[in-house]
Parts: C-alpha cells; structure tokens; sequence
C-alpha cells in the first residue's frame, strides 16, 4: 500500500490524495507523552514530505502518528520539479561518503519498498501564503489536542538577495505559520534537490545563526528546531551545533543525501539538469543512525540543550528502535509512512513507552 502515487504527478497527489481506502484500525491506547512542552501521544511522526495540505495531515493523524510536520511552505509560489519525482535505485555506493561523483542508478528489480533505497527530486514546492496560511489554521482546528503541527518553512532566494535578507524572510515565515497554528516550527536548511541557496544553508555555520535568531524572535515562544542535511566531520556538526545552542530547541536530521542519479546508459534518470536528487529509504537509514548518534555525544560532551530528532531510512519499528538507541529524542518517517501507513500503530503496539 501507498499513499502517495509513484505513478502520478504531485499536483495529482496534492488535489486527489491520499490514496489510502482502508478502514482506519484502532490505535493502541498509550501513555500520553510531551514534545518540547506540548502534550503528544507518543514521539513518532512524520517528516516534512508527504503531509502536503490539511487532507493529508488529518488523514496520518487518524493512522497514529502524532508528531505532524507540514510540507514546507514559502512566501512565493514554487512550482514541483516536472514528472517523474520518485525512483526506486540501487545503493552503488557508500552514502557515508560525502562525494557526489559517486554514481546511483535506477534498480532493476523492485521487491517491498520498505527495503529499498529511493531517489527524490521534488525541489521543495509551496502554494502560495493564501493557500496555506488558511489551510494550516483549518488543519490545527479539526486535530486533536494529543497531536503536535509542526511547520516546515523555508526562505526562497531572490537575484541580489543578501543573508540578512534571506534569513529576516525566514523570520517572517515563521511568524506567520505560528499566527497560522503552528505549535512548533522547523526551519529547512537542507534540500538534497535545491542545491543552491536554500537547500545547503546547512553548511554555513553563520547562517545557521542567522537563521535561527530570526526564527526564534518570529516563533516567540513556540519551540524551534532546524533540519539538517549529512555532516561528515564531527567538527564540523559540532559548530553547527554550537551555532543553533540558545537559539533553537532542537535539530532534526538527517535530509537525503545528495547523490548523482542516472541511468544505466548514462543519461539523467530525472532529466537535464536535474541529476542530482536526495537518497532516501534504506540506504539512508545507517546514515542518519551515525548523524544522529555523533550530535548526541556532541550535544552531550559540550553541555548543549539541543535536542535530536532522527528521520532517513525509518520504516519499521526496529529502525525507530535504532534511532531512540542513538539518542533520539522523537523519530519522523517520511518514505516508511508512505509506504506503510500503519506504522505507527505497528510502532505503539511494540513500543508503548515512546
């Protein structure tokens, strides 16, 4: 079963989905848990991906999971990447390489894709603040109390555009979606599919900064948290860590690993100018253990408040299980959670205690 159709556009998705016709199963009743202060019914949700508009996010809140980030939202309208979005592919190569020569190609076969590593190119698409703003306001309103909206947003560069600039849109951003509803905002530093700008504000240490100062002042008193793409280098995380101490209350990491994805006969699986996607699934999963696992024992050496939110490769309960034994302190699925909407009631009934 999935609830996104591989086979169809986004804006398909976005206006008909999700495909899911299932009666709703009965979700394990659980004590009930915070996040960053909020009362939540457990620690498992969903990444910033799939949970597009209201539809979708009542529809993951009903299948059990709490933990409820909206697709990452703008200020200008950003139309998705041209069809097709998603491809299942082969691993060829080690991911915990940061290289992007190396070279991954579409799978041959195609088994149970909660075992296979998949290749996204999207580009971080947004209605326009009209649409969502009211959308969000509507989509707090008919949850309930136990489950947590978190808003992804994300600054959209402009010709001339100086840091200041881009990270005082951030903050803008951030007031709005809180006035919207939002109970917890998360800034997107990290797109494996934008990599210019906004998709590798990541890796800039000062900016981090920057940009989570401005959205702390926008979010008020709400809880803040940064998404991270893969860092290598621990002291390298560990400055980015540094720079969001006091700033934001948590990170959540890691993003797709930006790879080169091509066919078996060299071409652009995605096309011209879009070769390089973020690997997800799977192949992810040992990646975002190792992230999440190193900025724990960072967090830890230098005292920080940080906490750590693990997502990538997440889409059995033993992987959640792997994440909370790294030092997670709450686990998103964004491809499991498509592929496997029940996961989260397969997660409560193992694991009550998350």
């Amino acid at each position: 079963m999935s609830t996104y159709r591989l086979d169809r556009s986004f804006e398909w998705n976005f206006r008909n989905g999700p495909a899911y016709d299932g009666t709703f199963p009965e979700v394990p009743k659980i004590p009930l848990k915070d996040y960053f202060g909020i009362p939540a019914q457990s620690r498992i949700g969903v990444a910033a991906s799939v949970l597009v508009n209201r539809r979708w996010t009542e529809t993951y809140a009903r299948l059990g999971f709490d933990l409820l980030t909206y697709k990452t939202v703008r200020m200008r309208r950003r139309r998705c990447h041209n069809f097709p979005n998603w491809m299942f592919v082969d691993e060829g190569s080690d991911l915990l390489e940061e290289t992007d020569t190396a070279l991954v190609r579409p799978a041959r076969r195609i088994g149970n894709p909660l075992d296979l590593t998949g290749a996204g190119s999207f580009g971080m698409p947004s209605r326009l603040p009209e649409f969502w703003q009211e959308d969000i306001c509507k989509t707090r309103a008919s949850l309930p109390a136990s489950k947590v909206l978190i808003v992804s947003i994300v600054a959209t560069p402009l010709p001339g555009m100086t840091a200041d600039e881009m990270a005082s849109e951030f903050g803008e951003l951030a007031g709005m979606v809180s006035a919207a509803g939002a109970q917890v905002i998360e800034a997107n530093l990290s797109c494996p599919n934008v990599r210019a700008g906004e998709g590798e504000l990541y890796q800039d240490t000062q900016m981090v900064g920057r940009v989570a100062k401005a959205v702390r002042t926008g979010a008020g008193n709400k809880p803040v948290t940064l998404k991270l793409g893969h860092i290598l280098k621990n002291e390298d995380l560990s400055a980015v860590l540094q720079a969001a101490e006091g700033l934001a209350d948590g990170v959540v990491m890691i993003n797709g690993v930006n790879r080169t994805v091509v066919n078996h006969d060299g071409s652009a699986t995605f096309g011209p100018g879009r070769e390089t996607c973020g690997i997800i699934g799977q192949g992810l999963r040992p990646v975002a253990i190792d992230a999440v696992d190193r900025a724990g024992r960072i967090v830890q050496r230098d005292r920080l408040s940080l906490k750590i939110i693990g997502t990538g490769g997440f889409a059995k309960p033993a992987d959640a299980a792997a994440f909370f034994d790294a030092g997670a302190y709450a686990v998103f699925s964004a491809s499991g959670a498509i592929f496997d909407p029940h996961l989260a009631i397969r997660v409560k009934q193992e694991h009550p205690e998350w």
